[in-house]
């Protein structure tokens, strides 16, 4: 198997050496952001040993990287990693919003002593009124079907009438509440509230 190899172009932009030898060019990660120059460079390791291992990812195709959507982009002479826009419509070069999740959810996690478990953006969450308004919220993530994600946030406008919630996909929300991002890769049973920040295991909840 080649040797894998990263190269720091400034410090915001990565190279991988030893996969065109598979792919026909070498990969390409890039952020705006220096605080995510670090994790770039692991997410860019992460996925050129993938490739070495016979993982199969091939050009023009989506991966996802915890919680958010990359998609491997062929240039002229390389292939850059793109990710999701927030509104989830197009890629766009960058992995910032990518690093930021991957780095903000690990943290909740290994704070609560949760496994990192993020769903699909495109999973759906139930929520209640006031949840998009930025009003505090109490979250709890149900075993639940494959469409779902498994979580319920709610505010203190709910009254109990399940007939008033609605379901949204997980990165509407994501777009409108970021500061409930780095909590929805917590696992089944896991609850947290906004207000204090507070993160716990509800046995009740499996």
């Amino acid at each position: 198997m080649s040797q894998l190899k990263i190269i720091s172009r400034d410090k915001k932009v990565f190279c991988t050496q030893g996969i065109s030898s598979i792919l026909g060019v070498e990969l390409i990660a890039r952020v705006e952001n220096i605080q995510y120059a670090d994790a770039c460079r692991d997410f860019l390791t992460s996925m050129g040993n993938y490739i070495l291992a016979g993982g199969g990812l091939t050009l023009g195709q989506t991966a996802q990287y915890g919680y958010w959507l990359t998609k491997l982009t062929e240039g002229e002479s390389n292939a850059e990693f793109f990710e999701y826009n927030q509104d989830a419509t197009e890629f766009m070069p960058g992995l910032d919003f990518t690093l930021f999740a991957w780095m903000e959810q690990h943290k909740i996690c290994n704070n609560a002593g949760s496994t990192f478990s993020p769903p699909r953006p495109d999973k759906l969450v139930v929520i209640s009124e006031g949840v998009y308004e930025g009003e505090q919220v109490e979250g709890v993530r149900y075993p639940s079907p494959d469409h779902m994600s498994g979580w319920w946030i709610t505010t203190n406008k709910y009254n109990g009438n399940v007939e008033t919630l609605k379901t949204v996909h997980a990165y509407h929300l994501t777009k409108n509440r970021p500061d409930l991002l780095g909590y929805l890769a917590m696992e089944y049973g896991y609850r947290f509230e906004s207000n204090s920040k507070k993160t716990w295991f509800d046995s009740k909840a499996i």
